[in-house]
């Protein structure tokens, strides 16, 4: 009994040393990554951000792995932010607006510098990686790249009310260039019938800044318009929203899209990525082949990442399925009145 209970105890002891010998390891690793950053930073300049390659195949190869960022050292983003400190106008003469920080001073200085559009010429390589990796199953024939061919018209369009410079600048820099036309429009009221202030009223700052910029790219045209609506809303659901998105489908055609042209509905802090809208432009996508567009089903359904919220709008799955894409072909007032829902189609039941 006595050799079993030591026997026990050995294998006890061993089992315990198994357990705790992979958090020994680490701890060790930790200490040395940390000991090795630290000399680094001693005598490294003073960027605060550094990336650590690790080799990664059998080949060997570099790749990125992680990227630390003292966020000790505020100091330094004081500094970066401190640039702006001393001037307190835009680069185009006009004074920021109200009230949107250091932050988003620095983001929407750097949003209205006048710069080239720098990926506007097609080069037919990037362009077909780009088609077989967003529509791959666009043809079974052929490639999805429509090769020898001008980039589609893109129109967006979105509802605007107290979004963020942040987050219209943060688009704007995104998408700078691409869009043909945007256009917003505002109301006197909220989605509940609240009433609420213009914001982007003729003869305003943020009006002025939004519009007369260039904020979304040299040869983009920026239209804001209002809508009033002072009745009784028959209709529930969104019906008040309904009836905004219509003013942007009169505003696209007054700008001149035709059936080829791509509208874009949108909220103000929704886009789709620069990639995305530069494959949307060239290749061969179902939804988008006008001659066999019947539109019965005329939109191109994207999936996005949902990454800023409030407990008042919180989500689930962190998944979005906007904004929508539609051809112009198929929208009230651009296309042929052949494609027009009647009056049975229309009534909600």
């Amino acid at each position: 009994m006595k050799i079993l209970s030591f026997v026990q105890f050995v294998l006890l002891i061993a089992i315990s040393l198994l357990s705790i010998a992979p958090i020994l390891l680490h701890n060790h690793h930790h200490h040395g990554n940390l000991l090795a950053q630290t000399i680094e930073t001693k005598h490294a300049p003073k960027n605060n951000l550094r990336t650590q390659s690790t080799p990664s195949g059998d080949d060997r190869e570099t790749s990125t792995t992680a990227i630390h960022y003292d966020i000790s050292e505020q100091q330094s983003i004081d500094q970066i932010l401190s640039d702006d400190d001393d001037n307190e106008s835009l680069p185009n003469g006009m004074p920021f607006p109200p009230n949107i920080g250091r932050a988003g001073k620095f983001l929407l200085k750097h949003a209205l510098r006048t710069r080239p559009v720098w990926d506007d010429e097609i080069d037919p390589v990037t362009e077909a990686d780009r088609c077989r990796k967003y529509f791959p199953d666009s043809r079974q024939d052929s490639e999805p790249y429509r090769a020898n061919v001008k980039r589609r018209r893109v129109f967006l369009g979105s509802l605007i009310a107290d979004d963020s410079w942040h987050t219209l600048g943060a688009i704007a820099m995104e998408t700078y260039g691409i869009y043909a036309s945007v256009v917003f429009v505002e109301s006197n009221r909220t989605q509940t019938g609240a009433a609420r202030e213009l914001r982007f009223a003729n003869g305003t700052i943020e009006r002025k800044i939004l519009v007369e910029s260039d904020l979304f790219g040299p040869d983009t045209a920026v239209h804001v318009d209002h809508f009033f609506y002072e009745g009784d809303v028959d209709g529930g659901g969104l019906i008040r929203e309904h009836r905004q998105r219509d003013v942007i489908f009169k505003a696209w055609k007054r700008l001149g899209m035709r059936d080829e042209d791509v509208g874009i509905l949108s909220d103000a802090d929704e886009t789709p990525t620069r990639d995305f809208l530069r494959a949307m432009q060239v290749c061969d996508i179902p939804q988008l082949r006008v001659e066999e567009q019947n539109c019965h089903s005329p939109k191109l359904v994207v999936s996005s990442m949902v990454f800023e919220g409030s407990p008042e709008c919180m989500t689930v799955t962190r998944k979005w399925m906007h904004p929508d894409f539609m051809l112009g072909k198929c929208l009230e007032g651009v296309g042929d009145d052949s494609y027009k829902l009647s009056v049975r189609q229309r009534k909600r039941e």
